[in-house]
């Protein structure tokens, strides 16, 4: 499954962010085995401090430096296609200054559910310092809708997603490049590895245009700039 090598670790977390998918990962979704898989995140901002060894070479985490994350996938199989992008270190375009409470998660993009595949989505949540905006195929009062593009060209993985609702509406454009990404060997709970290809990285950037409803349009916020996010997408 990996190559060989050592890794340990001792580290403190402090989760600053959290966020739950809501009702897909009810206790009641649960006990009926309703979904093929399951997410939550529990830790969409942690801050973590302590060392890890890696081969014998020690490295000191800090959290003035840590743009860490925290969360827990279960279930019987994984999303065709897997779609994930989370980042932690954002800068205001607007003022200049970095945002300590500003993050994005999100995943998807194919849930099956009671053995039915659904329509590709993906789940988005950000936080702008602290205020949750919530795109989610779940919250129907809210009349969500989306557009997203995930490629792999030659060089890079882009992610390309808009995403709206009688609220708010979000746009997101992130990218990696491929020399720095790995594949990630995901086996399901009966041993299948279906995901040949699953691009995994920690160098994504790109930017974040987060605008609130204005009558029947959208006015800007502001446009957020990050970096050093955590990314993957595979498709088989």
């Amino acid at each position: 499954m990996s190559n060989p090598g050592e890794m340990s670790w001792d580290l403190r977390a402090q989760k600053m962010l959290s966020y739950s998918v809501g009702c897909g990962a009810s206790k009641l979704a649960r006990s009926l085995n309703a979904f093929q898989m399951y997410w939550h995140v529990q830790g969409m901002k942690t801050l973590y401090q302590g060392k890890i060894i890696f081969n014998g070479e020690e490295f000191e985490v800090s959290p003035k430096m840590s743009y860490g994350y925290q969360d827990k996938n279960w279930g019987t199989d994984y999303t065709n296609p897997w779609v994930w992008l989370n980042c932690n270190n954002f800068t205001s375009q607007a003022t200049g200054q970095k945002l300590a409470l500003t993050s994005l998660d999100l995943g998807g993009a194919r849930a099956v559910l009671f053995g039915v595949p659904l329509q590709s989505t993906v789940v988005v949540a950000f936080y702008h310092e602290g205020q949750l905006y919530e795109f989610s195929f779940s919250k129907i009062w809210l009349s969500p809708r989306q557009r997203f593009d995930i490629k792999v060209t030659e060089k890079e993985v882009i992610w390309n997603i808009v995403a709206w609702n009688v609220k708010a509406k979000i746009e997101i454009y992130f990218t990696c490049p491929k020399k720095t990404m790995q594949f990630i060997n995901y086996e399901n709970p009966d041993g299948e590895k279906k995901h040949k290809e699953l691009w995994n990285g920690n160098y994504a950037s790109g930017t974040v245009k987060l605008y609130r409803r204005a009558g029947n349009d959208f006015e800007l916020i502001d446009i957020f700039e990050g970096e050093l996010g955590g990314c993957e997408y595979g498709v088989y």
